[in-house]
């Protein structure tokens, strides 16, 4: 009898894994999705079996070097991709930098890590004037990387910790349903952390690549949103003058000053001044 309830259970709790379109779970998620279709003289452990059996589910280790390990239910037909999986690290988040360049179709290649970013929660601003001698202190250095990596199979999924928002600029891709930045937002994202986008020279190709597409007033509105503390702008106006942009848009962001000289990237190595944009660049870009 037992065995005859859950063949009869099955279906049912395949069509709310489907009706809930989420591909990857949480197992705590997948419990509380499935407990009101498995009839009451059934274990879950068993009826989860018989998922799997089926080839409905799929339990799924994310390793990690530096976190415990987490453990994923894969929802088979929806067809979970890594995407899926790096945004089931923390819900809330969203793809982001160099993974929503990819998916923005932006570059050619093939990502071999995947960025999603959970963003923090509200800080206080920030008290005092920025100073020439702080922007040169600060990119003396190497570039913040987050250590909260996970492996699945040969891809990294890496969880960034982006400043609060209010997810600006978020969008929800209406073939793929993943949630990732809009174009405006990637650029400004990659433009600021550029190693998460493979670097200097991949962030002006993805500049190079949507020149024509980019939206300037939702550029502006997003870089008056994010507000952030460093000149970012003037690199951004630097990207979009050696991409061809036309010069009522570059007029747009020089409205907002040149008062620093500011950098394309940390650590560069004899690096080239642009005097327009007061910006140093690494030599070729």
């Amino acid at each position: 009898m037992r065995n005859v309830d859950i063949e009869m259970a099955v279906p049912e709790i395949e069509q709310a894994l489907r009706g809930n379109a989420q591909a990857v779970l949480m197992p705590s998620e997948f419990r509380a999705l499935v407990r009101d279709h498995i009839p009451r003289n059934l274990r879950q452990k068993d009826v989860e079996s018989k998922l799997q059996q089926y080839g409905i589910i799929s339990r799924v280790i994310l390793r990690s070097d530096e976190y415990h390990d987490v453990e994923r239910i894969a929802v088979l037909p929806l067809a979970p991709s890594s995407y899926h999986y790096a945004l089931s690290i923390r819900r809330g988040s969203y793809l982001s930098h160099g993974s929503a360049v990819h998916l923005h179709g932006l570059t050619e290649q093939q990502p071999k890590t995947i960025y999603v970013n959970k963003e923090q929660s509200a800080k206080p601003k920030l008290e005092g004037s920025l100073t020439q001698d702080a922007i040169d202190r600060a990119f003396s250095r190497s570039q913040r990387r987050s250590k909260y990596v996970f492996r699945l199979k040969d891809t990294q999924l890496v969880l960034v910790s982006g400043k609060a928002t209010g997810n600006a600029g978020v969008i929800v891709d209406p073939t793929s349903g993943l949630i990732l930045t809009s174009l405006e937002r990637t650029l400004i994202d990659i433009t600021v952390r550029p190693r998460y986008a493979g670097g200097v020279f991949q962030v002006m190709s993805a500049f190079s690549r949507c020149v024509d597409q980019l939206d300037i007033e939702k550029l502006m509105m997003l870089l008056s949103t994010l507000d952030y503390k460093y000149p970012y702008h003037q690199a951004i106006g630097f990207y979009l003058e050696r991409s061809g942009a036309g010069s009522a848009v570059l007029e747009r962001v020089r409205k907002l000053g040149t008062d620093f000289d500011f950098y394309l990237d940390y650590t560069m190595a004899s690096p080239q001044f642009d005097t327009s944009w007061r910006v140093y660049y690494p030599l070729g870009v």
